[in-house]
């Protein structure tokens, strides 16, 4: 089985030994570690590039998805650094996503090939592989939360944190929202375990800035790391995940209308 782990702000080594390997897509390279754990192939892909070179506005979704893709990678699992809206998560906490809101306005969200349902965005095999995970290793986790994703590069107003929060969002970030999309028009059973590294703008005195950010990351990483290895290890492809089921019903629809129109052509 290959699961694929994307990591962002201070999450890059998972296992030892992992292999660098280039993937080259037709939206452009990516650069993927290989390695093994739990008698699973697994491929991590920093999110924000090797040196984190890459804010959220200019990181190549497309690119970094498609290249799980052609890995054969069929269940992704990430990590996502957020700002918190919500006092029951507070900094240093985990958060499984449930639900998102996508309010960027500045990037393709899109491969643009057919429309696929996203009721539900976030496998629930796979957040249930957290939850079991956390369970064994006494970690809490929020079992749901919802996520407003903003464009970025900039943080929010106070005011706009307010709004959010009478919209009912849980956690603020910049680049998950984008992910899930194209992981579910891909076919790519996929969940997040956010970690809060600040409280958002307006809930709190202090600002935050990158460094907090990435600090806050850091000094969590080993649990991190637990946590997504005992994931791993529970992870197993043993039914279809709704994320495949609503990709073939994608594909279905997109061959119907392909056929269709394909006849009243040579009826012309």
């Amino acid at each position: 089985m290959k699961i694929g782990i994307v990591g962002g702000t201070g999450f890059y080594n998972l296992v030892d030994g992992m292999k660098e390997t280039t993937v080259s897509t037709e939206y452009g390279e990516v650069i993927v570690y290989e390695g093994k754990h739990s008698g699973k192939e697994i491929f991590f892909l920093p999110r924000h590039g090797q040196s984190h070179d890459s804010l959220a506005h200019e990181i190549n979704y497309r690119a970094n998805m498609m290249a799980l893709k052609e890995l054969g990678v069929n269940h992704v699992i990430a990590m996502c650094a957020v700002g918190s809206l919500n006092p029951d998560i507070p900094v240093g906490a985990f958060a499984l996503l449930d639900q998102f809101m996508d309010v960027t306005t500045k990037r393709v969200t899109t491969y643009g090939k057919y429309s696929v349902e996203i009721t539900q965005p976030y496998c629930p095999d796979l957040n249930q592989s957290f939850l079991n995970a956390a369970d064994e290793l006494g970690y809490e986790v929020t079992p749901k939360a919802n996520y407003i994703c903003v464009d970025g590069p900039r943080y929010e107003t106070a005011l706009e944190i307010n709004i959010y929060k009478q919209w009912g969002m849980d956690v603020v970030g910049m680049t998950n929202a984008t992910e899930a999309i194209l992981a579910r028009e891909l076919g790519i059973a996929y969940a997040v375990v956010t970690i809060s590294t600040d409280l958002a703008a307006g809930t709190t005195d202090v600002p935050p800035d990158l460094d907090t950010h990435k600090n806050v990351v850091i000094d969590n990483q080993q649990k991190i790391k637990d946590l997504f290895l005992k994931t791993i290890e529970r992870i197993s492809d043993d039914k279809p995940s709704i994320a495949h089921e609503a990709y073939e019903r994608a594909l279905s629809a997109r061959k119907e209308k392909l056929e269709k129109s394909e006849t009243s052509e040579a009826n012309v």
